[in-house]
C-alpha cells in the first residue's frame, strides 16, 4: 500500500466538516402553532432532488425551528446576499420564544405565496416547503422538505445562470472559533468564475473574475 508522506489525519470536528462542506447560508423562517415567527441562518442544507424537487437540511433538536417545523410543518429558505452578514448574525442569536428575529435584524416579512412562513423581502431568492419527514440523528434532526414555490428578485429573470450567480453574491460560511472571549464566524464569497467547454471530446477552461455588484 502506497504511503502519502504529505497526507495528516484531521479530527471530525465541527471546524473541519463545516470547511469541507462549504456552503450557502440561507435564512429560514417559520412558524408557531401560536402564529409567532423564527428565523435562524442555515448552511447545512441541499437540494436533494429536481424530480419532484425537495431539499434537506439539519437542525439541532433545541432550537425554535425543529418546535416550530413539529407544530406547523412549513418553512422558507431565503437566500441573503454577503452585504447582510450583520442581519445574518443577528438572527443567529438565541432570542425567548415568540420574539422575531426579523425585527431585531431590521428586516422585512413579507407573505408567502403558498405556506405561512413569510419570506424576507431583503433577501435575493425564496424557497417555500412543506415538511415531507424529520429524522433525529444524535443530537440534530433531519428535515426533508417538498419545494412548493421558488420566487427572487424581479432583476434575476433577464439573467443568464453566470450573473444570476453573482446577482446571489452568496455568503458561504466555512468557520466559527471562539479564544479569549471573542467569538468570529468567517464567510467567503464568489471571486471567480470558471468554465470548462467541451468540443468534440476537448476541453477548454476560461476563468473571469467577477464584477463587483
Amino acid at each position: 500500500m502506497c504511503v502519502l508522506p504529505n497526507i495528516v489525519t484531521l479530527p471530525a470536528n465541527m471546524e473541519v466538516l463545516t470547511l469541507l462542506n462549504l456552503k450557502p447560508t440561507v435564512i429560514i423562517t417559520t412558524v408557531g402553532k401560536d402564529g409567532s415567527t423564527n428565523a435562524a441562518p442555515f448552511s447545512r442544507f441541499s437540494i436533494v432532488d429536481y424530480n419532484p424537487p425537495r431539499t434537506l437540511f439539519s437542525t439541532r433538536m433545541k432550537r425554535d425551528t425543529y418546535r416550530n417545523i413539529l407544530e406547523t410543518g412549513e418553512f422558507v429558505l431565503n437566500y441573503p446576499s454577503i452585504h447582510l452578514l450583520k442581519q445574518i448574525w443577528i438572527t443567529s442569536k438565541h432570542f425567548p420564544y415568540g420574539v422575531s428575529e426579523l425585527g431585531k435584524a431590521n428586516l422585512t416579512a413579507v407573505s408567502s405565496e403558498k405556506v405561512k412562513p413569510p419570506r424576507i423581502q431583503e433577501c435575493i431568492a425564496h424557497v417555500e416547503c412543506n415538511v415531507l419527514w424529520t429524522k433525529p440523528i444524535g443530537s440534530s434532526c433531519l428535515v426533508l422538505g417538498d419545494i412548493v414555490s421558488i420566487s427572487a428578485d424581479r432583476r434575476m429573470e433577464q439573467l443568464d445562470v453566470k450573473h444570476k450567480v453573482i446577482k446571489l453574491d452568496p455568503a458561504l460560511y466555512f468557520t466559527f472559533r471562539e479564544d479569549a472571549g471573542r467569538r468570529k464566524w468567517m464567510f467567503a464569497e464568489i471571486g471567480k468564475i470558471h468554465t470548462i467547454t467541451e468540443r468534440d471530446g476537448k476541453i477548454e477552461i476560461t476563468s473571469e473574475t467577477r464584477k463587483p455588484t
